[in-house]
């Protein structure tokens, strides 16, 4: 039950992409239609959909057709039993259970979006308030940009991220890799597709299935990888001299930021009718 959007800046060299399903395609609205207006976000879009979205006619609506925004469909993933029954016990917010549709963003690294050079993802439901083109400029040849998940006392650490619980899976995953590091959310990436190899979305899937006790799905993977196996992670520049870029919320009610992920107080919100696209009212 996740939505993620893809952004395409430049047809040839930029993409930006939204990734959902069927449950989270209100968000999807939200976010593109501030993206476009707000972001002032002119080029490419693609969002990448599961089977429940697959030829679906919400696909028709207004926004993806007026802006030609590109559908990429992937398979949902099958979890294997052995899988479900370790993963669905794991020491966790419940999103194990409840928000498998995570798993998707694994596709994000597929050697299909190595048509392009750098691709910018963001979550659906993010807020985007100004001029995105501050984050776009961080772009850095051989990188994933992210934000530190520990921002800003980076207390917490890659460990943090599985179900010290399972002490079979736990043992071996630490034993293997370096966990005692700083890791990334995968809420907002930013990253150059020459990280993207022919076998990185299996890699991906192996991990996922070798080490099935990630508490926050997809992200515990992904971190994993490209902090140990492919070491590409660094952290995007937080802010310059004018403008805060991404936080996931608000650590000051003086800063001004291009996006942030949640918001502490109610604001003007915009609600949308998922089947033709419309703004149907505003509350406060």
């Amino acid at each position: 039950m996740l939505l993620s959007l893809l952004i395409i800046i430049d047809g040839s060299r930029y993409l930006c992409s939204f990734l959902c399903n069927k449950a989270y395609f209100n968000k999807f609205i939200y976010t593109c239609n501030q993206l476009i207006t707000n972001g002032k976000y002119n080029g490419n879009i693609c969002l990448v959909v599961g089977d429940d979205l697959h030829n679906d006619e919400l696909l028709n609506c207004d926004i993806i057709k007026n802006n030609n925004i590109m559908i990429k469909h992937f398979p949902d993933i099958s979890f294997s039993n052995k899988f479900l029954e370790i993963n669905n016990k794991i020491n966790s917010d419940q999103r194990n259970k409840t928000k498998k549709f995570q798993w998707h963003k694994l596709h994000l690294f597929n050697i299909f979006f190595t048509k392009w050079n750098y691709i910018f993802y963001l979550d659906c439901g993010i807020n985007i308030f100004s001029d995105i083109s501050p984050i776009i400029n961080e772009i850095t040849e051989n990188t994933l940009l992210a934000h530190s998940d520990a921002y800003p006392t980076y207390k917490w650490k890659l460990h943090d991220q599985f179900d010290k619980t399972n002490t079979e899976y736990f043992t071996k995953l630490n034993n293997t890799y370096n966990l005692n590091i700083d890791y990334f959310q995968t809420t907002m990436m930013l990253y150059d597709t020459k990280i993207i190899e022919h076998d990185t979305y299996n890699n991906l899937l192996h991990l996922t299935y070798e080490y099935p006790i990630s508490k926050t799905n997809e992200q515990g993977i992904i971190a994993l990888y490209f902090t140990n196996i492919k070491p590409s992670f660094k952290q995007i520049k937080t802010h310059n001299e004018f403008i805060y870029f991404y936080d996931y919320l608000s650590r000051n009610a003086n800063n001004k930021y291009i996006m942030l992920k949640i918001q502490k107080k109610l604001i003007k919100t915009t609600f949308y009718d998922v089947k033709d696209c419309n703004v149907l009212f505003y509350v406060i």
